[in-house]
């Protein structure tokens, strides 16, 4: 698929959103304080990220040239990744679980985009940017699947604030 920068910019700078709106949502859903601010934790990465892509797509106007036509292979998976993560947000009756598995399935894509922009980088700068980018989307991968596992083997009580409590009562000391 070929794609121009702009179009990268704005493409990427809109998944930002939809994955900060989608923590929220799911902060909004949990009843764990500790998984709720991790999810928030996320969500704050996440526009901090909408902020350095549209920083990017500022120098990019600003240097005036024209847009190019590059080749990104992830973008389809990319668009429909970040449609499927708009549809699940909207629902009224949203199933925890799905949402998780979206955001796991965006946040990889997320880091294979932005290791196929660093290819495409101007500059040296320009491309350390995007491999951070990338590498902290392997980390919020990591972190949600973390918590995903958790409820896969515990669901009645990761779900629920007997986890928070669980957590504050165990005595480490044997």
């Amino acid at each position: 698929m070929k794609i121009t920068d702009k179009e990268v910019f704005e493409i990427a700078v809109n998944a930002e959103i939809k994955a900060k709106e989608a923590y929220e949502k799911m902060a909004s859903l949990v009843k764990s304080d500790i998984i709720r601010d991790e999810l928030l934790f996320l969500a704050k990465e996440e526009d901090k990220h909408r902020q350095i892509v549209e920083k990017m797509a500022e120098k990019f106007k600003e240097s005036e040239e024209e847009p190019k036509q590059i080749e990104i292979e992830i973008m389809g998976e990319f668009k429909v990744i970040a449609e499927k993560m708009s549809e699940a947000i909207k629902k009224p009756d949203i199933n925890l679980d799905e949402v998780y598995e979206i955001a796991m399935e965006a946040e990889l894509v997320s880091e294979k985009l932005y290791n196929e922009l660093a290819k495409y980088a101007a500059n040296e700068k320009t491309k350390v940017l995007l491999n951070m980018l990338a590498d902290m989307e392997r980390q919020h991968f990591n972190i949600l699947k973390k918590h995903y596992d958790y409820m896969m083997q515990y669901p009645d009580v990761y779900k629920e604030e007997l986890y928070d409590q669980l957590m504050k009562d165990i005595n480490f000391n044997f």
